[in-house]
């Protein structure tokens, strides 16, 4: 038996402990019955959680999967030792979806949405690489052939799903606006107010309202503190990174290099 309270002790959020929790019982799985098991799809954050306490388990492997080298969300096959990761299964497959949006400005958030429309769930889904003329989903492998025969539409404009190699996947250019601000401080407030360009105050409710991450991981303290290359996202809003800071204005204020991504 593993020592669950070992392995998480060092967690002090509810989810955290849940989400380890889960991966746990699926090394007993793999340690009972010497199979291979899998996650669903995980943030960075969640997967640092997952991978820095299996390292810990003897008797196992595993591998993280997201489909390409730079992938964010990334399923984790759990399997026994006596097994090379090379000889274990990909968890995941990437669909090319494509349709006449010549006419139709589409988004992440629109085959997002048309995916799940079909009945599956977010953490089924990977990666959405989107470019000009179609878009490129990363999903679990088992899933692929029900996505193929029931996704045909996005945003109402008639689809193909096929399946590629990751040979054929185009990496889209990230679209990125620059801004150039001056803060009082490194605070979690200060920094995404100049960042989405809303105020501190509005800012500082939704983090209290835990709709704000740092680096994928939930925060709800304003005053919490920024680094340089940190992450900031917000619910149904999209994300920012601290690029550079680049001195101090006359006013003893920090000047911040931010970009946002579009």
């Amino acid at each position: 038996m593993i020592d669950r309270e070992r392995l998480t002790s060092h967690l002090h959020r509810e989810e955290d402990r849940a989400l380890l929790g889960h991966i746990l019982d699926k090394v007993e799985v793999v340690l009972k019955r010497k199979s291979k098991e899998l996650t669903n799809f995980l943030n960075p954050y969640e997967s640092e959680i997952a991978a820095g306490v299996l390292k810990q388990i003897s008797e196992i492997n595993f591998r993280l999967d997201g489909g390409y080298a730079a992938a964010e969300r990334k399923r984790i096959s759990i399997f026994p030792d006596f097994i090379f990761p090379d000889h274990v299964e990909n968890p995941v497959s990437i669909l090319k979806i494509e349709g006449n949006f010549k006419f139709q400005s589409v988004s992440h958030r629109d085959f997002l949405g048309a995916l799940l429309g079909t009945g599956i769930k977010r953490e089924k889904v990977g990666d959405i690489l989107v470019t000009d003329k179609f878009a490129q989903v990363v999903v679990a492998a088992e899933l692929k052939d029900f996505i193929i025969l029931n996704l045909d539409k996005v945003h109402e404009v008639p689809v193909e799903v096929v399946e590629i190699s990751p040979d054929d996947l185009v990496i889209p250019h990230t679209q990125i606006k620059e801004i150039k601000a001056t803060v009082p401080s490194m605070r979690l407030d200060a920094v995404a107010s100049a960042g989405f360009g809303d105020s501190r105050s509005k800012i500082s409710r939704e983090i209290q309202s835990e709709k704000v991450k740092i680096n994928y991981q939930p925060v709800n303290d304003p005053s919490a503190r920024v680094e340089v290359g940190d992450i900031i996202s917000i619910r149904g809003r999209g994300r920012i990174k601290v690029a550079e800071i680049s001195g101090v204005s006359n006013r003893d204020r920090i000047k911040l290099l931010i970009h946002r991504f579009i």
